[in-house]
């Protein structure tokens, strides 16, 4: 182990990853039992990240932090975009009516952007850095996957808008007949799903007023292109 002394710093993120990511797969599954809503961010691919770490791999330690800097840049520009991608009176809602679900939503992001910032400054320790440099590896450049991260969250909260302005507006309408009048809309989600019979578009549209907050689901088909 003395003739490797990076080896301790790469197995030692390696089990932190494994642990994260088992323990993100059995929050998926939890939420997935009890029909809770949750984005996982690491699962499968934290464990096997964390395994090729355990085994030493200097390459895999590179895309690894990387891709790290790539996923704190885009938390990171997420958390400054968010107050223009909804209305501030959604958010205050959320915060007044939704309170536990925003406050254990914040508490995520804030743990997996405290682990991006561990990963990244372990996997440049010095010991890692003159090992690559031993093995002939040029440093990457951080700052291309911190742009390219930050970037493509602004430009994607920027364009998506104007893309679903058709498709957002029937969602609306739809919610709109499900809580009735009285209430202000903004759509959370939309995804395409391609069947035999077309496509079906499924969405969740958030309700709100001064006394409510509802999430209410959407769904409609589209004909088929062919």
């Amino acid at each position: 182990m003395t003739d490797q002394p990076y080896l301790p710093v790469l197995q030692r993120v390696g089990w932190v990853l494994v642990a994260v990511g088992l323990v993100d797969m059995a929050a998926v599954a939890y939420c997935i039992v009890n029909g809770i809503s949750y984005v996982s961010r690491f699962n499968v691919f934290a464990v096997l990240a964390g395994v090729f770490l355990l085994r030493g791999s200097l390459k895999a330690a590179s895309v690894i932090r990387w891709l790290a800097v790539f996923m704190l840049a885009t938390l990171a520009a997420a958390v400054v975009m968010w107050p223009f991608m909804q209305p501030m009176s959604l958010t205050r809602a959320q915060l007044r009516l939704d309170t536990w679900t925003i406050l254990g939503t914040g508490v995520v992001w804030a743990l997996a952007i405290a682990l991006l910032v561990w990963v990244v400054r372990e996997l440049g320790r010095e010991p890692v850095r003159a090992a690559r440099a031993a093995a002939g590896r040029k440093a990457r450049s951080l700052r291309i996957p911190a742009a390219v991260g930050g970037g493509l969250v602004v430009v994607t909260g920027s364009l998506v808008p104007m893309f679903l302005g058709d498709t957002a507006s029937r969602a609306k309408a739809l919610a709109a007949q499900q809580a009735g009048p009285g209430f202000q809309y903004h759509v959370t989600s939309l995804r395409r799903v391609h069947s035999a019979q077309g496509k079906v578009v499924l969405g969740v549209v958030a309700a709100w007023n001064d006394e409510a907050l509802r999430y209410v689901p959407v769904q409609w088909e589209e004909p088929s292109d062919r």
